[in-house]
């Protein structure tokens, strides 16, 4: 019995949104495992993280990749490269980690749209809010899709401004051909249970900029400098442990089938789902390759006859797992009350519109196939669900 088989069984009342990717048996790694229980080496940079970094380097076409602890890590790292008291342009329509590194570096974010059909980095609303004290351009390819790359670093160099990528979720995604890990002056990934390839937990920054890999590589080691023999910063540990290396080079080696499985998934939504009114996919650029990490569609309730939070609540009661990101953009936040009257429409949209369908490697044509029933018999009976709701809120207790 293979482990789709097994994976359909136990799970055959519900269709999960998301499912590591993980070996069949943990024999799969016993040698790797078993070695580092006979060296002791449980972490501090050793043989499975230096295997990671050099297969991510050759992967990715990039000079250093520098394994740490998880990706909200590595983005802390980053911003703290940038000078004191400076600026950074960042999307509002992101995950918290990505904003948070701004903040924890008491760098101050400055919030921009996204574009409503990529979901990614707006480049008017960037140039527009470019200052003097402007340090960065903190990008990021949400849910795995590529943002509008050379455009970017166009413009980065135009205004003499770093160019970071928050790439947490696209390891595996391409732009001109080319993976992501090259692009900008420093990329960030992370290595999650979400993410198509997996350490469990665990992240890489890559780079092609020798100064900036050396002060990374002190950061991560709490400061330390492996050339000096002192410490040279305020630093993190964010070392990555050697299990989590051992689990992520399997995953890596499983990528191109981990992708070409989701992409198999991706092809029935676009299909079935191309003609269902109020039903819009994220766009991918013709120069971009997505890794399909999350497959994002936003709904709108005018056209389709249910909000997108009403929609994941009927395919819940169908036994399908749905998700909803950014809800509501950090700009918006309570943890971020100084921008709250700060207007960013499409962020806004998305935030109120988004909905992200089942999409790992574990799910079968049938199971894509259900996802996409289920919501053609939602839209047709999107009336006598809003009826019934109402109904059901006016009823006295």
């Amino acid at each position: 019995m293979d482990n789709t088989t097994v994976w359909e069984e136990a799970e055959i009342n519900i269709i999960r949104a998301c499912h590591p990717a993980l070996p069949h048996d943990i024999l799969e790694l016993k040698e790797e495992i078993n070695d580092v229980f006979k060296s002791c080496m449980i972490s501090n940079f050793s043989k499975y993280s230096e295997q990671l970094e050099c297969r991510l380097q050759s992967t990715m076409e990039v000079k250093h990749a520098l394994t740490i602890s998880n990706g909200s890590t590595g983005l802390d790292m980053l911003i703290l490269t940038l000078p004191k008291n400076s600026e950074v342009l960042v999307p509002s329509y992101t995950f918290p980690a990505t904003v948070h590194a701004i903040a924890h570096a008491h760098l101050r974010p400055i919030f921009v749209d996204v574009d409503e059909t990529t979901y990614n980095i707006y480049l008017q609303d960037v140039e527009s809010k470019i200052t003097p004290n402007t340090s960065a351009i903190l990008a990021v390819n949400v849910f795995g899709n590529p943002c509008r790359i050379e455009e970017l670093e166009t413009l980065a160099k135009k205004y003499h401004l770093k160019l970071f990528f928050d790439s947490a979720a696209a390891i595996g995604s391409k732009y001109r051909g080319r993976y992501l890990g090259a692009f900008g002056d420093a990329e960030v990934f992370s290595l999650s249970g979400t993410k198509v390839v997996t350490g469990g937990e665990g992240g890489v920054i890559t780079t092609n900029d020798d100064e900036l890999a050396e002060k990374l590589d002190c950061l991560r080691n709490y400061g330390y400098s492996k050339r000096e023999k002192d410490c040279l910063y305020v630093g993190f540990n964010g070392k990555m442990s050697e299990p989590n290396a051992i689990f992520a080079l399997w995953s890596l080696r499983q990528m191109q089938n981990e992708i070409a499985a989701r992409q198999k998934i991706a092809e029935v939504y676009y299909e079935r789902l191309k003609n269902l009114p109020g039903i819009h996919f994220q766009k991918i650029l013709d120069a971009s390759e997505t890794n399909f990490c999350i497959f994002a569609i936003t709904i709108d309730p005018q056209r389709f006859g249910l909000t997108a939070p009403a929609v994941r609540e009927c395919l819940k009661a169908e036994g399908i797992e749905a998700l909803r990101y950014y809800c509501p953009p950090m700009h918006q936040t309570k943890a971020y009350k100084d921008f709250n009257d700060l207007r960013l429409e499409h962020s806004e949209t998305l935030s109120q519109q988004n909905l992200c369908l089942p999409m790992h490697s574990r799910l079968t044509v049938n199971h894509a196939r259900k996802v996409c029933s289920a919501l053609e018999k939602i839209h047709a009976n999107a009336e006598g669900i809003k009826h019934k709701k109402a109904r059901a809120s006016s009823s006295p207790l």
